[in-house]
């Protein structure tokens, strides 16, 4: 585990999140089951301005899937982050086809979001980039398999749309209150 950007009480990165194991059990549950996930597509869902002029994602809310627990334990108690008063954690996995991505937003309501990475191997040419913005301009972090990005609310985030024309990009939300 690799602290590799930090705006201090705001965005943390972190590389090889979870141990070699852990990523590779949830990496392969969802890449060989991806066809009888029961994946809904956001439209209609989301607010529309998250969506518009963009594909919107494909996603599906899981809950009580064992690997997902080891992951929002981690998150909940890492050493980079100290979450404060988190009563409420859901889980939920994103699939970006090509063209997929989100228009910028504050997540709401929710005190944190989380995005752990899925994919493997990611091409820096395939898009999927996680953008942000503060009083210091606008940046991004591009997506790397077995990471996970945690933004406190309000800061203003978005998803680049992705660029490939074959492999998605996958990643699972982690929502705190």
């Amino acid at each position: 585990m690799k602290l590799v950007y930090s705006i201090p009480g705001k965005i943390w990165c972190i590389h090889n999140f979870l141990d070699y194991n852990a990523y590779k059990g949830i990496h392969d549950a969802i890449i060989k089951e991806r066809k009888k996930i029961n994946l809904k597509t956001t439209k209609g869902l989301w607010n529309e301005s998250l969506i518009t002029n963009i594909n919107p994602p494909d996603r599906v809310q899981v809950s009580n899937y064992e690997p997902f627990d080891k992951l929002k334990t981690l998150v909940s108690h890492n050493v980079y982050f100290k979450l404060q008063d988190v009563k409420y954690m859901s889980t939920t996995i994103h699939y970006m086809k090509k063209g997929a991505g989100i228009n910028w937003h504050n997540d709401g309501d929710w005190k944190y979001g989380a995005t752990y990475y899925i994919n493997r191997r990611w091409n820096k040419n395939w898009g999927g980039e996680f953008m942000f913005s503060n009083e210091n301009g606008f940046s991004f972090l591009p997506y790397v398999g077995n990471s996970l990005v945690i933004a406190k609310a309000p800061i203003e985030h978005k998803v680049n749309p992705v660029l490939s024309p074959i492999i998605p990009r996958i990643s699972v939300q982690i929502f705190m209150k």
